[in-house]
């Protein structure tokens, strides 16, 4: 008689009987997560296509744009949006004004997803450079002059399998991905050119960006400090000298 043994060498049944029950758990109990699928680097190639080309052309994701400074910054991303269910736990978002300036913290989200069902929807699993969208996290009634409601996008940092993903046969179910807060910056160019809200003239850019406020901050910042200090250096035109 063969020893009993929960664990086995491939992913038979038992495997598939549980990985259906962790998906069911995401259905029941996750959000709505929307992903803009990280395609790669802009093709060098493809830099001056033209309308016939298509507008995703970018060599393979797992490519590096600039291998001294190791970063992808003209980022291509896919015109689809990929939908999938995760579960994260919600936390407040404050501001840390003891030092100078102003500093955000816990802007980072630890989320948790299925790993069959991401894989299936995207085709691959998620990886770095993914942009993801939450829905549920939209603000409708922001303090500004827009009419569309304010969207919340987080930029995938790291995926690694979670601790808690992994069954009674020692096979993992789940992702656990590090997600930060994107910013106005080269490599989202491509989400932010995106429409605010279908059929608006409105780019996501014009809603989201802090840029034209921080420009006037500082221009305004540099006006004061011209009308304090005019001139540079010291006034050395009226100081006495002293007589022998």
């Amino acid at each position: 008689m063969p020893k009993l043994s929960i664990y086995k060498p491939e992913r038979g049944a038992d495997y598939q009987f549980l990985d259906r029950h962790i998906s069911e758990m995401f259905t029941v109990g996750g959000t709505d997560v929307f992903i803009h699928k990280y395609l790669g680097p802009q093709n060098p190639d493809e830099a001056d296509a033209t309308a016939d080309k298509p507008r995703y052309d970018a060599v393979k994701e797992t490519n590096i744009q600039d291998m001294l400074f190791l970063e992808n910054r003209d980022r291509k991303y896919d015109p689809s949006i990929y939908e999938i269910r995760g579960i994260y736990n919600v936390q407040d978002v404050d501001f840390d004004m003891s030092q100078f300036g102003l500093f955000l913290q816990n802007d980072t989200l630890m989320m948790t997803i299925h790993i069959n069902d991401s894989v299936q929807t995207l085709g691959r699993k998620i990886m770095s450079g993914d942009v993801i969208e939450f829905p549920h996290l939209k603000d409708p009634h922001a303090l500004n002059d827009y009419s569309v409601a304010l969207k919340r996008f987080y930029v995938v940092e790291d995926v690694n399998r979670a601790a808690e993903g992994f069954s009674q046969t020692w096979f993992p179910h789940l992702y656990r991905v590090k997600l930060k807060q994107i910013v106005d910056s080269q490599e989202f160019k491509e989400i932010l050119d995106l429409p605010a809200e279908e059929g608006s003239a409105q780019t996501l850019r014009d809603v989201l960006s802090t840029y034209e406020q921080e420009m006037q901050i500082n221009n305004a910042v540099v006006q004061q400090a011209e009308a304090d200090a005019p001139k540079s250096g010291y006034d050395t035109t009226n100081l006495f000298t002293l007589q022998r």
